[in-house]
Parts: structure tokens; sequence; C-alpha cells
């Protein structure tokens, strides 16, 4: 609902001495009014601020009050992204939508925990929330990117493939998360093991090395 100010403005009814009177409507269950302004003439007895049955008060004189949605307007559809709207389609779907699965497909333990390396508390919190992502999980228990991984150096995938492997496979035990502090460098150049990162930062350049993984190319 738009309430417009229109106390500057004299309309046509007005100036023959009719006014605009609050119809009020029903009240929702939650706690909203529907109402509506009717055209009629000015009654001795109208006040102000007219309040309806429901409690909720009408707009103040001199405002007009539009229903946002009204019956016989329909909404725009929603548009449908393709590649008509100009938008290029990806050159590599890394992976296709009616494979992701947001449960997981086999039921596991809970998994181990990890030991804390000194002041690595940021990267554990971070591999627990990415360990414990069904969909992300799913994929890597399968092993199915280091069947097709060709890169001879580092890769994150596969580096988040065996911690997350190991983590399932040590249920109810504490591991080191070693694979993943060996790459502390080359996740991102300015980590240091042994300093106190932050979890966010980490977390975003360990998806964006992730994600490069996937991709051809070295940029």
């Amino acid at each position: 609902m738009t309430i417009v100010d229109r106390l500057s403005e004299k309309s046509d009814h007005e100036s023959v001495g009719f006014n605009r009177s609050f119809t009020s409507g029903d009240v929702g269950m939650d706690g909203s009014c529907s109402s509506s302004w009717a055209v009629g003439p000015s009654m001795p007895g109208d006040s102000p601020r007219l309040k309806s049955s429901g409690g909720c008060l009408g707009p103040t004189p001199g405002a007009a009050v539009y229903n946002g949605t009204p019956a016989s307007v329909d909404r725009p559809k929603d548009q449908v992204m393709s590649s008509e709207d100009g938008i290029e389609l990806p050159q590599k779907v890394l992976f296709p939508p009616e494979r992701l699965s947001l449960k997981w497909i086999q039921v596991h333990r809970i998994g181990a925990g990890l030991q804390n390396m000194g002041n690595t508390c940021f990267l554990n919190s971070a591999l627990q929330c990415l360990t414990y992502t069904p969909p992300l999980a799913n994929f890597m228990l399968s092993r199915e990117h280091s069947k097709t991984c060709h890169e001879p150096g580092f890769c994150m995938m596969c580096t988040m493939q065996n911690h997350i492997i190991q983590v399932f496979a040590n249920s109810g035990n504490v591991i080191k998360p070693i694979g993943v502090l060996n790459e502390l460098k080359r996740i991102a150049k300015h980590f240091r093991y042994g300093s106190q990162e932050d979890a966010h930062e980490f977390l975003r350049y360990t998806v964006d090395a992730m994600q490069k993984s996937c991709l051809p190319g070295t940029k």
C-alpha cells in the first residue's frame, strides 16, 4: 500500500464540497488492514483520523491511499534467464544442477575432530563447515574429481577431497589437517603458518582455489 501526499493539491471533488471517506476492510491474520478510499459528501461526524473496528488507523487528511495490488492488474511474470537475454551461456558447466543433491546421499557417523596445530582454529572451523555441507561432501566422497584430475601440481579440489575422506574415515578420533596446512601458502600467499588468520577470509580463498582447480588455464 502506497501513501501519496496530496496536501498541496486541490482535487475537483474537494472544490465542490466532496471529500474522500475511509472505508475499513478486514484485518488480516498478520494484523494488517485491507482498506480503500471512496469519494462521497462530507459528513459532519467525520473525524480527521478514522479508526476501523480492527484497530487500524486510516491515513491522515489530504493523503490518498492506493491499493498496491489491485485485482484488475496482473503482476508481471518472472523473466526466465536465457541466451536470448544477452547473457552468454557458460563455456563449461562445473556441475549440472540436475545432479545436485542438497541432502546426504549416504548416512555417515559424525566425522573426526580437528586438532589445533597452533592458531589454526580459523582453518579448522572453515574446514568443518565445508566438510558438513552435504552437496560438497557427496561429491568429494564419490572421488569423482580425482578420477578425472590431471593437475600435476597443487589442486585444492584434490586436497579437500582427501581431507573430507579422512574426516569420515576416522569417526570418533582427532586428526591433524596437515594436508591443508601444507598448502596454506598456495591457497593465499599472505597466509602464514602459526599466525591467527580470519576464518571468513580463509573460507573465501579456499572456495576460490577449489573453483580454479576446476577451470582450464592458469589464470
